[in-house]
């Protein structure tokens, strides 16, 4: 990781005047974010304000745009994460690797490594956040909402037969979602048939010629990038698309595991049965 020889001369000057590691923990822990799911796990629990850094991908909720950068996911600064002097410092294990931990430790901050890559790592993320800042009930209340958005999921678009459905993530290249992603997980869920669930990999290419091969009775619009993926498909001639069968997501929240993904995820699910009954 660039920057630990400047980061090392940077810690000497904070160190001085840092508690030292045994101290007890602050009643109100500075953190510093380098996860955009722990960033919007901290404001869902009230405790947004302990923020002193985050990524540049800390997007939710509009308040955690206001919140200081320390860079991004694998390019963080670990001399704006130092100079933040954060109590709590949580990330991904690959970004907090030995040797920014080392650093961390000698500057007394605790390292709270977690990863949000799947359905049932988000319950267990958000109370390690909340047992981080001291907000252990909220976070248990708001697992718990969580895990009954999830148990109402279940079968909540299934019809007979399966609604066939092409979740698209990027529009220039076409990317879609597998069974192996977390989108595939939760459209497994709601009981739809996912036409990309035979690849191997979370989120693979597809050429439009795949897409029109495919026939999905359903497309859900959930590209980053600007510009409309039903009218770019209709241009192509997919039956769906020409017919009005494209839903954009009526909450991007469902695209980043989190706190939000779920209830997100039962109003896709509605919006497809919705759509899906025009056939």
């Amino acid at each position: 990781m660039k920057g630990l020889a400047k980061a090392a001369v940077l810690l000497l000057a904070l160190t001085a005047c840092r508690p030292a590691p045994e101290a007890p923990p602050a009643p109100h822990p500075r953190v510093v974010s380098l996860l955009p799911n722990a960033t919007e796990v901290l404001f869902a629990l009230g405790a947004g304000d302990h923020l002193v850094g985050a990524t540049r991908y800390c997007d939710r909720p509009e308040a955690a745009r206001a919140v200081p950068r320390v860079g991004g996911i694998l390019d963080v600064s670990v001399e704006a994460v130092l100079a933040a002097r954060p109590d709590v410092v949580i990330g991904s294990p690959t970004v907090l690797g030995p040797r920014f931990r080392a650093l961390l430790a000698e500057a007394g901050a605790r390292v709270v490594p977690l990863t949000f890559e799947t359905t049932d790592s988000i319950a267990p993320g958000i109370l390690a956040v909340g047992e981080a800042v001291g907000r252990e009930a909220e976070a248990r209340t708001l697992a718990d909402g969580m895990r009954a958005d999830l148990e109402l999921l279940g079968g909540r678009a299934r019809r007979d037969p399966p609604v066939r459905v092409l979740f698209v993530v990027g529009r220039n290249p076409l990317v879609v979602a597998a069974r192996p992603s977390f989108l595939g997980d939760l459209l497994d869920r709601m009981g739809v048939a996912n036409l990309a669930s035979s690849e191997s990999v979370p989120f693979p290419t597809w050429s439009l010629e795949q897409v029109l091969k495919a026939d999905p009775d359903v497309v859900v619009d959930g590209a980053v990038e600007a510009g409309d993926v039903g009218a770019m498909l209709a241009a192509a001639g997919l039956r769906a698309a020409r017919e009005g069968r494209v839903v954009r997501m009526p909450d991007d929240a469902i695209i980043r595991p989190g706190p939000a993904s779920a209830r997100a995820a039962l109003r896709l699910a509605d919006e497809v049965l919705r759509v899906a009954k025009g056939m």
